[in-house]
């Protein structure tokens, strides 16, 4: 895993030098810089040496004409084979990486060697012969990658605090999205919430030539449900799949782990470690929490049950106390994640990370994206019920369930589980297409938000319109099965511009490289093809994996209630947060900023702290903000010290 940075159009190299100390963090094994003054290109790489530790896999690297320049961040998982094949064809390598593969595959077929290749990345490609520069981005945005244009000039970076390095950037808020931030914890799709520094999206690749830039979608996933294999079959197809996608993502020459929550995602991938090395020493890592932290947010307690399958796959599990000091860390992490992100789960992602660095290793396997591919959501079970309550009266299930939510409410206040649960559901009662998914991942509420807007800032919000990209992502989707779009755009939202940017930024912030075995091409292809009742039946989530999965993890750790990698979030910010919190949403803070009204933001407050209200989520994006605004507007990109 790396760090790539770069520019077209413009000769620059003292400007290399600058954007690749900034996330040196990224490549703490090497580093190279490559420009040239007639082409007017210049790349820079950081280097985290996972395959080929020796200086061959020193980047930025070139063909043997030396005609075409690459720099790349990621793994291809394939490259062997694609290797082979290659010096079939006469090629000659000088390395044993995946990079070099990488050149010659291009030299071969151009930029439709994307649809070739299996992994996670984020590259550049510098073509001499038709003097085209090249940026991609993986298949599901596993990887980063940012852009800045100036006129005919381009600029790109694996972190946005690294394009900060150019001193045009004006690094003014992009104050109509901050709506969607609120909404999701999260800016979707292409922007970010710095004017003019864009994302490539999922899937999507970006060509320079002659100072003209276009983008296209390389990658499109069709949902096309096949009912002629048995039940049996699709658990024998999954199985066997995901044992070979998840050891095909253990190739490493160096030290590789894995994280270990005791969930049913995280499990299943240890298990396929463990079925496919039983000799191997395999190191696992995770947090656990303090006594009585969690009694507040209703949190299960998650350590007995990664203790569990520990002892039963026998792999080595390390742990710590998640007791961090959120004065000085949740500043650090606002740093790293280059983009404000209101999830707090970016803490134990960090330190774990940061402990399996510390103990030797540099390579970990996540389960993030089994939720998504296998419907393992909450918003799943809620579709499925929807299409129970979509054949009644809707003011007889809405007036049901508010009756429902305002019992609950008074018997256990606002921030307990049913009645958030409850009021999430009922806000999509009646709903269809994209509004019901709105309504789903919504964090606070339209009413709620609004009332927090200065009059100048309402005037310049985006509203509560469904962002472009979202409404383009859902009519986009091909194949069938509303279930089946559901997860389509959370794979395309939540998934790349939430957990992939969080565990990207705080695993890098640690120098560990993260691997999605769930997001694996092949297993992906084959979860589209999966019909909707074999990965949800009743309510029993992610159900052919979990049958897959039953012999070598077990039952009581798959059919569990699911937690999620959560924080005790709510006790933290009624305790922990607390000064940072008043100093950060002060009357005087907010009146400098001019974003929001500081009744209204003490309004929220009080009714979250009284128990009427559960607004957490919103209080700590709010936090987040402002964290963000002092280290990427009033500092330009420099990390804020508490």
């Amino acid at each position: 895993m790396c760090g790539i940075s770069g520019y077209a159009g413009t000769h620059r190299p003292e400007l290399l030098e600058s954007m690749h100390r900034a996330m040196s963090h990224r490549g703490p094994d090497d580093f190279g810089i490559w420009a040239d003054p007639n082409a007017k290109v210049g790349f820079g790489h950081r280097r985290l040496s996972i395959i080929d530790l020796s200086a061959a896999g020193h980047q930025p690297m070139f063909n043997a004409r030396g005609d075409i320049a690459i720099c790349f961040n990621g793994e291809i998982y394939d490259f062997e084979e694609h290797r082979e094949k290659l010096i079939a064809k006469g090629h000659q390598f000088k390395s044993r990486t995946d990079t070099e593969v990488l050149i010659y595959l291009y030299q071969e077929h151009g930029p439709d060697f994307l649809k070739m290749i299996n992994g996670m990345f984020a590259l550049a490609i510098w073509d001499a012969r038709e003097r085209r520069m090249l940026l991609a981005r993986d298949h599901a945005g596993i990887k980063p990658l940012y852009y800045w244009r100036d006129g005919e000039k381009l600029y790109f970076a694996s972190e946005v605090k690294s394009l900060l390095r150019i001193p045009e950037i004006p690094r003014r808020l992009a104050r109509e999205r901050i709506s969607e931030f609120l909404t999701f914890l999260w800016v979707p799709g292409e922007h970010t919430l710095l004017e003019g520094i864009e994302k490539l999206e999922p899937g999507c690749s970006l060509i320079w030539q002659d100072g003209r830039v276009s983008t296209q979608r390389w990658f499109e996933m069709a949902y096309e449900p096949d009912h002629g294999p048995s039940e049996a079959q699709w658990i024998e197809q999954v199985h066997d799949t995901f044992m070979r996608t998840t050891r095909r993502q253990m190739v490493s020459d160096v030290p590789l782990g894995a994280f270990l929550s005791g969930g049913a995602d995280s499990s299943s991938i240890v298990a396929c470690m463990r079925k496919s090395f039983p000799e191997r020493e395999i190191k696992c890592y995770t947090a656990r929490f303090a006594e009585g932290d969690m009694q507040r947010d209703q949190m299960i307690d998650d350590f007995p049950y990664a203790e569990r399958v520990a002892q039963r796959l026998n792999v080595k599990l390390q742990s710590f106390v998640l007791e961090p000091k959120l004065m000085e860390l949740l500043p650090k992490m606002v740093y790293h994640l280059d983009e404000p992100d209101a999830d707090p789960a970016i803490l134990p992602s960090y330190l774990i990370s940061k402990l399996a660095r510390e103990d030797g290793t540099t390579v970990l396997l996540s389960g993030t994206g089994g939720d998504e591919v296998f419907f393992g959501y909450r918003s799943h079970q809620a579709y499925r019920h929807y299409q129970k309550f979509d054949s009644l009266p809707r003011w007889l299930t809405r007036g049901t369930l508010g009756a429902v939510q305002a019992v609950s409410e008074r018997l256990f206040g606002a921030q307990q589980a049913l009645p958030r649960r409850v009021r999430k559901f009922r806000r999509a009662i009646g709903a269809r297409g994209l509004e019901r998914h709105m309504a789903l991942v919504d964090w606070s509420s339209p009413a709620t938000r609004k009332r927090l807007w200065t009059s100048e800032l309402a005037r310049q919000v985006n509203g509560e319109n469904p962002p472009a990209s979202l409404v383009r992502y859902f009519n986009e989707f091909r194949g069938s099965g509303e279930l089946n779009r559901h997860s389509h755009v959370l794979i395309q939202t939540f998934l790349a511009a939430h957990n992939f940017l969080y565990t990207d930024k705080s695993s890098m912030a640690a120098s560990i490289e993260v691997r999605v075995p769930f997001l694996d091409l092949e297993l992906m292809r084959l979860c589209a093809r999966i019909p909707e009742e074999y990965k949800l039946r009743g309510d029993t989530t992610k159900y052919v994996l979990k049958k897959a999965m039953e012999p070598y993890v077990g039952a009581d750790i798959l059919y569990r209630s699911k937690t999620g990698f959560g924080v005790p979030l709510r006790k933290w910010m009624s305790e922990d947060l607390g000064p940072l919190v008043a100093d950060c949403l002060s009357e005087t803070r907010l009146r400098q900023r001019g974003l929001f009204e500081p009744a209204a933001v003490q309004r929220i407050l009080a009714e979250n702290d009284a128990n009427r209200a559960d607004h957490a989520y919103l209080i700590y994006s709010l936090l987040s903000l402002e964290l963000w605004m002092q280290t990427f507007i009033d500092r330009a990109g420099v990390e804020v010290v508490a």
